[in-house]
């Protein structure tokens, strides 16, 4: 049995969680949630990962995730992107 994800480049759901993402700083799931509009985050976070993104979790409570390298994130992303209109 295979998990099911979204693919990054069609879905706005994860380009709104990584674009949040992609100012390095540590985000709490709240910020998340209203900045982004994303329920699941750490699903949503599980599904930039499958997608090929670094996103890290630190579970102290509250919860934050961040993009220790967001540089590449960014670089990831267009290519995703680029491919989605190709």
């Amino acid at each position: 049995m295979s998990t099911h994800y979204a693919k990054y480049e069609k879905s706005l759901r994860l380009q709104r969680m990584l674009e949040l993402l992609l100012d390095g700083k540590k985000h709490t799931t709240l910020d998340i949630i209203l900045k982004a509009d994303i329920c699941a985050v750490n699903s949503a976070a599980a599904e930039l990962r499958v997608n090929g993104f670094n996103i890290r979790c630190d579970q102290k409570r509250p919860a934050s995730y961040w993009l220790p390298d967001p540089a590449a994130a960014r670089q990831l992303s267009s290519s995703l992107l680029a491919g989605k209109a190709a």
